[in-house]
């Protein structure tokens, strides 16, 4: 009779599990701190308001897991890469105030993560928004073979529609080549292609590109003989400095 019922119990129990624990899936709970535009620039008021315009829109910041151990499937002879997870969006931006002198604004989100997938190993954003902000970082609680998982982010998040590829950021954790998860190396390639650039095309300000060149833009030669400059840079007598790329049209006289 008593085995009877604690089976019976034990059946009620297995009814009363959220479906999220049933259907083998985890609830990821985090924390991401970001600085706003409007804080950083006061001449920008409008951002605030236009943001939350684009979030009744539907149009936010979201996120998705990238699994370091299970691949998605790979077409085209591509390199296989980890598999991404469901996508979240930050929770309360539209009615969350932050007064110009706020600073730093944290905000919440909820990830769904299969068991199945394995252990994220990295985290794909796009901000859906008409406005930058300042990702500084993002701290996910239990997650499955990490516990805490903790970026260090510190970077500009510029509207989705301005990057030809996916802003990726990677977790506080330092690895040697041999030792980086195979599935995340397509990743990892990838955004260095993206630092490095292509050298050639003009760089806007949302452009993450560590590409430099010679201080060839000094004078103003089409203007006259006397606002021609020397290069500096490139040469036996001035081989530095160098200055950061900016692809900017050459003079016409410099063509």
């Amino acid at each position: 009779m008593e085995a009877c019922c604690l089976k019976d119990k034990e059946k009620d129990n297995d009814d009363e599990k959220p479906d999220y624990m049933v259907s083998g899936s985890n609830r990821i709970r985090g924390k991401v701190v970001l600085m706003k535009k409007n804080v950083l620039d006061f001449n920008d008021l409008k951002a605030s308001f236009v943001d939350r315009i684009h979030e009744l829109l539907g149009k936010g910041v979201s996120m998705q897991l990238i699994s370091a151990t299970h691949p998605e499937a790979a077409a085209n002879g591509l390199k296989s890469r980890g598999k991404l997870g469901k996508v979240a969006y930050l929770e309360k931006w539209a009615t969350t105030i932050t007064s110009l002198s706020a600073g730093e604004t944290s905000f919440t989100i909820s990830l769904d993560w299969d068991e199945s997938h394995g252990a994220p190993g990295a985290l794909l954003i796009r901000n859906h928004h008409h406005s930058q902000f300042y990702l500084k970082t993002i701290t996910l609680e239990d997650v499955p073979e990490h516990g805490q998982l903790h970026f260090v982010c510190n970077s500009w998040v510029y509207p989705a529609h301005r990057y030809k590829y996916n802003r990726i950021f990677f977790p506080n954790k330092a690895y040697l080549p041999s030792q980086t998860p195979e599935l995340l190396h397509p990743y990892r390639e990838e955004e260095l292609a993206n630092l490095r650039g292509s050298g050639s095309g003009e760089l806007k300000e949302w452009d993450r590109v560590y590409d430099y060149a010679y201080y060839n833009d000094l004078g103003s030669p089409d203007k006259g003989p006397k606002y021609a400059r020397p290069i500096l840079g490139g040469s036996y007598e001035y081989p530095y400095p160098r200055r950061g790329r900016t692809g900017r049209k050459t003079t016409k006289t410099g063509q």
